[in-house]
């Protein structure tokens, strides 16, 4: 039996606050306005309905003061991994004109409707060199341009990267398309911030799966698939994070409960193959590749013919009426030597274009006796594959640096390769290597133009500001954050920074049957990068004196 209240109750309000030590759920605390005690009035009340009543909800959602969800997940981000970074710019993209069918192909898949074009994974596969990087910065850019959400990881920037930013990335990228989403990460964030330092299958299922999941059971899904581009998988750092990254996607993709499609471009290696050939990928994955083929000669032959235009125009040197340069013979000659590989004709480009202190004539005629002794050994019966005619150029660069600058620039390629652009995050800031090299800055600046046709240097982006840092706070009280932000720009970009323009020159220095002399795994270049290195030891240590200690003055120990 119910039994009616009349009248009414006290006021109560509730407050709901949050325990900032805590990752776990947060703990309630009631605060009542007046003190209320319903069992003093009714013992063991039961089956009543309360009428006219006034109850007021005044729970709030307090958290600790510091930085936002989005906010630790953008600092947990690789930012220079995105389409439009500066540090990838300016970034690969296909000449206008060249390869449209495959940019055409590659955008139907991504907003097509057809139940045959909708499989939620895609593959393009294709050796170095061929355009797979720039195909996948056209397609984005194609994309944003039309107003098609996107977003897109470059495994590709200056080498190797590390993985576990990788679906922390994504994730950010896709808070700012979608407003709703965004929300809920930094919620979940803010609950828990150690989310984006969990592993991969974590910070998807945490951070892309469950709030996509959540939208959709809300009512308000995106409402069409957004495509994630991702490129150069084959150069994330780890062979077994690059299998796992295939198959958390997959594994998502099968069950078809977010609304995402994923582009990979990559080498073929051995074991992408092998994860992208297993039945439950390769069902729901449209494989294509891209070869290295002739059929792309008339393409390449148009690049050239406008780059070599512009290298005219920068020398301000007006075209002949009537007489094209290069000849039309010496065109087909440099189109041949491409064979397909489009890294193989801007290559050409820039070292002629950086070379024109006497003209671009010079640099050209080097370019062509290459090919011609090339061509002289193919005729003897010497195989010869694309990559030869790239490893010449290579060569014949290498081979120009004045025999004095050598041994530095020797070093900066080992440090390059080891240390440096490749091993992504530290020290690939011009300053940095600079001091390594112990050169000035126009010492490097001159050590970095030896190579300016392979090595991109960028102007320094962002500058040094310590406006976040109390200097006059005790080392452990100085905000951390804004400390982590300045060493990373002193690591990446003070003075500038620096990175090869293409992988191929990496995969050149590393291969001894391709370098030669100019490896830096051989065992001369091994040795003069240990004992540079050690010298740098002893100066750092030298450099020490413990004043007060009759090995020095003074009292304290400090470094000069």
């Amino acid at each position: 039996m119910k039994f009616p209240i009349s009248g009414s109750l006290p006021v109560i309000k509730v407050n709901l606050t949050c325990d900032p030590t805590r990752h776990s759920a947060p703990r309630f605390s009631f605060l009542p306005q007046r003190s209320v005690k319903l069992s003093s009035t009714f013992s063991n009340p039961r089956n009543f309905v309360i009428n006219n009543s006034h109850f007021t909800d005044q729970s709030v959602n307090v958290f600790s003061n510091g930085p936002s969800g989005i906010d630790v997940l953008l600092k947990a981000s690789t930012s220079e991994a995105a389409y439009d970074s500066s540090a990838r710019d300016p970034p690969p993209r296909c000449f206008p004109g060249t390869r449209e069918q495959y940019i055409q192909d590659i955008i139907h898949w991504a907003l097509s409707n057809d139940d045959q074009a909708r499989q939620p994974l895609f593959w393009m596969k294709g050796l170095a060199g061929v355009g797979k990087s720039a195909l996948a910065q056209s397609c984005v850019e194609l994309l944003n341009g039309l107003g098609k959400p996107c977003a897109a990881y470059f495994f590709s920037v200056n080498g190797k990267m590390k993985h576990g930013s990788f679906f922390n990335t994504v994730a950010y990228q896709l808070s700012t398309i979608f407003p709703q989403y965004r929300d809920l990460v930094d919620s979940k964030i803010r609950r828990d911030n150690t989310l984006v330092e969990k592993s991969m299958a974590s910070q998807f299922k945490a951070l892309i799966i469950e709030p996509l999941q959540d939208l959709e059971n809300q009512g308000k899904s995106v409402g069409f698939r957004v495509p994630i581009f991702v490129d150069g998988l084959d150069e994330c750092e780890s062979q077994d994070a690059q299998c796992q990254i295939i198959e958390l996607i997959a594994s998502s993709a099968r069950d078809g409960s977010i609304p995402l499609c994923w582009a990979f471009f990559s080498r073929p290696e051995r074991h992408i193959e092998a994860t992208f050939g297993r039945t439950n990928v390769s069902s729901i994955c449209y494989h294509t590749i891209l070869p290295v083929s002739r059929d792309a000669d008339g393409e390449i032959e148009l690049y050239l013919r406008v780059g070599f235009e512009n290298v005219l125009r920068e020398c301000n040197l007006p075209a002949a009426p009537g007489t094209p340069w290069p000849s039309i013979e010496d065109m087909k000659v440099l189109v041949d030597a491409s064979s397909g590989l489009f890294v193989y004709a801007s290559t050409i480009l820039r070292y002629i274009s950086h070379s024109t202190s006497l003209g671009p004539e010079r640099p050209l005629r080097e370019v062509l006796d290459v090919i011609f002794h090339r061509q002289n050994l193919a005729n003897r019966g010497v195989s010869v594959s694309p990559f030869d005619e790239l490893d010449k150029v290579y060569m014949l660069i290498m081979h120009r640096i004045p025999s004095r600058a050598k041994p530095v620039v020797q070093l900066l390629c080992a440090i390059l390769c080891f240390c440096g652009p490749l091993s992504y995050g530290d020290g690939r800031g011009a300053a940095v290597l600079g001091n390594l090299l112990r050169l000035s800055a126009v010492e490097f600046r001159t050590t970095c133009q030896q190579l300016s046709s392979v090595l991109h240097f960028q102007n320094q982006g962002q500058q040094l500001s310590f406006h976040d840092v109390d200097t006059t706070l005790p080392f452990n009280h100085i905000n951390s954050c804004a400390v982590s932000k300045l060493c990373g720009i002193v690591r990446a970009q003070l003075g500038g920074s620096i990175a090869f323009y293409h992988k191929s020159l990496f995969d050149f220095l590393i291969d001894p049957k391709r370098s030669g002399n100019f490896c830096v795994k051989s065992a001369m270049a091994e040795n003069a990068l240990f004992e540079h290195c050690f010298d740098l030891r002893l100066e750092l240590e030298a450099s020490y004196v413990v004043n007060g200690s009759g090995m020095g003055n003074g009292s304290t120990l400090k470094n000069h």
